[in-house]
C-alpha cells in the first residue's frame, strides 16, 4: 500500500508538471493579424549635421508582403501562412487608423504549439504625406518605398530603396530627377531619377544615400546589411496570456517620415530643396512588435 501510494503521488506530480508546462508554453492561435499604429511615439527626432529632422506621421499606410512564417519552438513545426512568388501577387494591406486589423492567415490552419517569433518578407511600404509643391500649394501624395528587388528576381523595374509616386493605385514615376525643377513631380524612366549630373554632384539627399544601383532609402549601411533581393526580418515575442488567441503584428509608423524643414513651414516640399546644400530626407522602417490578444 505504501509503495502504491508513493507511485501514485509521483505520477500525479509528473502529470501536473507537464500539464502546467503545456498550459504555459503551448498556445492555440486562431488568427494572425496585422495592424498599424499611427499615434504612439517611437523615438526622439534624428539629427543630420546638427540640423533637427522634422517628423510627420502618414495619413494612411500600405504594406505589401511576400511571405509570413510563424516559427515554432521545442518541436513545434514552422507554419508558412503564405508565400507569393512575385510582386504582382503580393498581399497588399491598407491602413487608415489604429483600429484596422487585417488577417494574415489566408486559409492556413495553425496547430497548437510553442511559438516565439514570426518571419516576414516585405516587397514595399507606402505612405500618404503632405507635400508643398510651390505654385500648386500643398498636396497629399502617396509615396512607395521598395525594400525588395524585383529587377533581380523577376525582371521588374524596382530596386531596394526606390521611391515612387502612386496615383489611384497606379505607379506614375520616380521621385525627383537629374536637372529637374524640384517640384517633386514624378519622373520616368528610372535612370532620370537616379543618374548623377556630369560632374558627379547629386543635389538631393535621401538620408545620406549615394550610388547608382540602388534607390535612396536610408543610407549605404542599410543597403549593405539589408537582406537581398527580398527584404526579410524576424520579430521575436514573448507569449503573454491576455485571454485571447490572436497573434497580432503591430507596425508603429508614428513620425516615420523625416526631413530637414529648411523653409520652416512644417511641410516637406520645394523650398526645402537646395542643390548647393542637400537636404536629408527619409522614411524610417516601422518598429514591429508582436502580442497575443
Amino acid at each position: 500500500m505504501k509503495k502504491s501510494f508513493v507511485f501514485t503521488v509521483f505520477f500525479l506530480i509528473i502529470f501536473l508538471f507537464y500539464s502546467c508546462k503545456d498550459e504555459s508554453n503551448s498556445i492555440k492561435i486562431k488568427d494572425v493579424g496585422l495592424k498599424v499604429t499611427f499615434n504612439s511615439l517611437r523615438s526622439a527626432s534624428l539629427t543630420t549635421d546638427a540640423t533637427p529632422m522634422t517628423s510627420e506621421t502618414p495619413e494612411n499606410y500600405f504594406v505589401a508582403l511576400k511571405s509570413v512564417k510563424l516559427l515554432g519552438d521545442n518541436g513545434s513545426p514552422d507554419i508558412l501562412l503564405f508565400n507569393k512568388e512575385n510582386l504582382s501577387e503580393s498581399l497588399v494591406f491598407d491602413f487608415t487608423n489604429n483600429e484596422v486589423v487585417h488577417s494574415l492567415l489566408n486559409g492556413t490552419n495553425i496547430p497548437e504549439g510553442e511559438y516565439s517569433s514570426i518571419e516576414i518578407e516585405i516587397y514595399y511600404l507606402q505612405m500618404n504625406i503632405a507635400i508643398a509643391t510651390g505654385e500648386r500649394g500643398i498636396e497629399r501624395r502617396n509615396f512607395r518605398i521598395y525594400l525588395s528587388d524585383d529587377a533581380h528576381t523577376e525582371g521588374g523595374l524596382h530596386q531596394p530603396g526606390d521611391m515612387t509616386q502612386i496615383n489611384s493605385g497606379v505607379e506614375i514615376g520616380w521621385l525627383l530627377g537629374e536637372g529637374q525643377i524640384p517640384n517633386l513631380d514624378p519622373v520616368t524612366p528610372r535612370t532620370a531619377a537616379y543618374t548623377a549630373s556630369g560632374n558627379g554632384d547629386i543635389w538631393y539627399n535621401f538620408g545620406g544615400k549615394s550610388g547608382e544601383n540602388y534607390g535612396p532609402f536610408g543610407d549605404v549601411n542599410f543597403m549593405n546589411t539589408a537582406p537581398h533581393p527580398i527584404y526579410r526580418t524576424r520579430v521575436n515575442f514573448t507569449v503573454n496570456d491576455n485571454g485571447g488567441n490572436t497573434l497580432l503584428l503591430d507596425f508603429n509608423v508614428n513620425g516615420c517620415w523625416k526631413f530637414q524643414d529648411k523653409s520652416r513651414d512644417g511641410v516637406f516640399g520645394v523650398d526645402d530643396l537646395d542643390p548647393n546644400d542637400p537636404t536629408a530626407w527619409q522614411m524610417d522602417l516601422p518598429i514591429m512588435t508582436v502580442s497575443i490578444n
